[in-house]
C-alpha cells in the first residue's frame, strides 16, 4: 500500500497508531520517523507482516512497518532481522509471535539474493541513522 492510497484521515490516524505502538521508546520512534518520512515520499510501499498474523490483528504494525521499510530500501539480512526482533522484544510481543516470525527468518537469504540480483542490496546492516 502506498501513502497516496490513503485519505487524509487515514494518513493521520495510521501515523498516530504507529506512534502509539512505539510506547514512548525513543529509538523506535526515531526509526518510525525515518520510515514514515520515506513512506510519504513514495519511496516504498507497505504490505503488512509477511506470512504471519500482525500483532493484535493490526495491519499497521510498527515492528513489521520498520522491518519492511529496511528491506524495501535494501537493508536485508541478519542485522535488520535482529533489529526487528529487538523491536518486538522492547514492545513485549508474545513469545509465540516472535518465534513464528523467527521461523520465517531462516528464508532471509532468499530475500537477500533477490535484492542482490535486482541490484537493490545495500547491505546486511542497520543504517547509521538508526
Amino acid at each position: 500500500m502506498k501513502y497516496s492510497d490513503l485519505n487524509k484521515t487515514e494518513q493521520k490516524n495510521i501515523y498516530q497508531d504507529l506512534l502509539q505502538q512505539c510506547n514512548g521508546i525513543e529509538w523506535i520512534e526515531n526509526a518510525l520517523e525515518h520510515a514514515w518520512r520515506n513512506f510519504i515520499l513514495y519511496k516504498w510501499d507497505y504490505d503488512g507482516a509477511t506470512f504471519v498474523v500482525e500483532n493484535n490483528g493490526n495491519y499497521w504494525e510498527i515492528a513489521a512497518f520498520i522491518h519492511d521499510y529496511l528491506n524495501q530500501i535494501g537493508y536485508v539480512g541478519k542485522q535488520p532481522d535482529l533489529y526487528f526482533i529487538r523491536i518486538m522484544l522492547a514492545l513485549n510481543y508474545g513469545e509465540n509471535r516472535i518465534f513464528e516470525r523467527c521461523k520465517w527468518m531462516q528464508w532471509t537469504w532468499v530475500n537477500k539474493l533477490r535484492h542482490i540480483i535486482r541490484l537493490k542490496f545495500k547491505g546486511d546492516l542497520i543504517p547509521e541513522w538508526l
